[in-house]
């Protein structure tokens, strides 16, 4: 150990002899130490809700999406399909067809609504001589009620011609099921098969887009790059992050913002430790002026204060990582935080501990503490032996 570490310790070892000074030690640990705590507990919330909200949209939305660059169809759908199957890593693809229009129910309540063809296989085949079956969204269904099992007509916006005049293009339906969906999916409020919808669409051929799923949403990035050159010319590849970046915007400033306020509160325990440091300075004034007499360097005795500060620093620090992670643990594992599940979209507060996160609130706490000890340690440096000898009077 060295000179300067061993004197830190001592006097770290010897303030609690002293109450004035082992109370404000105490605070400065202690302080630290909550400051740590809170800002790890409130990381720990704020991941465990995005990685829940990004969980949800890599759930539903297209990891990949080929759109067309100009005009509402792509230009060679049967070669966008292969591009997206010929990917590795591809689980489905699909095209997209879509349109606005009214649903009524047998009761004449209607509403307006847009429609889309549902995922192949998702929806069960018809017999004969019955509707097409639909997935139809909660909100719509208890809008103009409509339960499941019940039969719904489906009238497109647009019209076909007829001898006397254009007419629009009604369909009679069959819901199935409803769906509820959480507040991030912006699905359509009808699901209809693939024909079904290209007939209220009018788009008997071709598509507007054609979308994929990957085995591991991670990859999209790559993926899209993968199948952007394989495209004919006038596609684009959008991926799921992509057509979610206002909202991952949105929760990267969050995190931000909840770092920079909760940080605050270890900037005000590193105050503590700078009073503290200060005051012993003050108090072993005496001993660095014979330190000073004895030989050693200005940067010796600024070492020692530093490592003095940087002491009390990581043990508030690991008092305060400790807490936090612990607590994050419990309060996600017990679920002690209960939500209503009709209006979050989870049953209760979800905590995820990072280890990047504790790192860094770790770093920047003992960068603080390093900080706040600078000063003093400045002050420490400046002292001579011409003061020991007047002290000593």
């Amino acid at each position: 150990m060295s000179f300067e570490a061993f004197v830190a310790f001592r006097y770290l070892a010897a303030s609690r002899k002293t109450a004035h000074v082992a109370l404000i030690s105490t605070i400065s640990v202690l302080g630290l130490a909550v400051g740590v705590a809170a800002l790890v507990i409130s990381l720990s919330l704020l991941s465990g809700f995005q990685d829940r909200i990004r969980e949800q949209m890599a759930r539903t939305t297209a990891h990949l999406t080929v759109l067309p660059e100009r005009g509402a169809v792509l230009p060679d759908p049967d070669r966008v399909r292969r591009a997206l199957a010929a990917e590795t890593g591809v689980v489905s693809v699909g095209p997209v067809v879509e349109g606005r229009g009214w649903l009524s129910s047998a009761g004449g309540s209607a509403f307006p609504v847009r429609f889309r063809n549902a995922p192949a296989g998702s929806l069960p085949p018809a017999e004969e001589g019955e509707a097409p079956p639909a997935r139809i969204a909660a909100a719509v269904s208890i809008r103009i009620g409509i339960a499941t099992g019940e039969a719904a007509r489906l009238t497109s916006s647009r019209t076909r011609l007829s001898p006397i005049g254009p007419i629009p293009i009604s369909i009679p339906i069959r819901a199935v099921s409803v769906a509820r969906r959480g507040a991030l999916e912006k699905g359509p409020e009808v699901e209809l098969p693939e024909d079904t919808a290209r007939l209220l669409a009018g788009q008997l051929s071709g598509a507007r887009a054609f979308e994929a799923t990957l085995r591991d949403p991670s990859a999209a990035e790559r993926a899209a790059a993968d199948v952007a050159r394989r495209l004919p010319p006038g596609c684009r590849v959008v991926t799921w992050r992509q057509r979610n970046a206002p909202l991952s915007f949105a929760l990267r400033l969050e995190r931000l913002v909840i770092f920079a306020t909760v940080a605050l509160v270890i900037v005000v325990a590193a105050l503590n430790i700078l009073s503290n440091v200060a005051l012993l300075v003050v108090e072993k004034k005496r001993d660095l002026g014979v330190f000073s007499a004895l030989g050693a360097e200005p940067r010796a005795l600024a070492r020692i204060y530093r490592i003095l500060g940087m002491a009390i620093g990581a043990i508030g620090t690991a008092g305060g990582v400790a807490v936090g992670v612990a607590a994050s643990i419990l309060l996600d594992r017990l679920h002690a935080v209960p939500l209503p599940p009709d209006v979050y979209l989870f049953t209760h507060v979800p905590f995820a501990v990072h280890p990047r996160d504790v790192l860094l609130v770790a770093l920047f706490a003992l960068a603080t503490a390093a900080a706040a000890a600078a000063l003093p340690a400045r002050a420490a440096a400046r002292i001579g032996p011409g003061e020991a000898v007047g002290l000593s009077r």
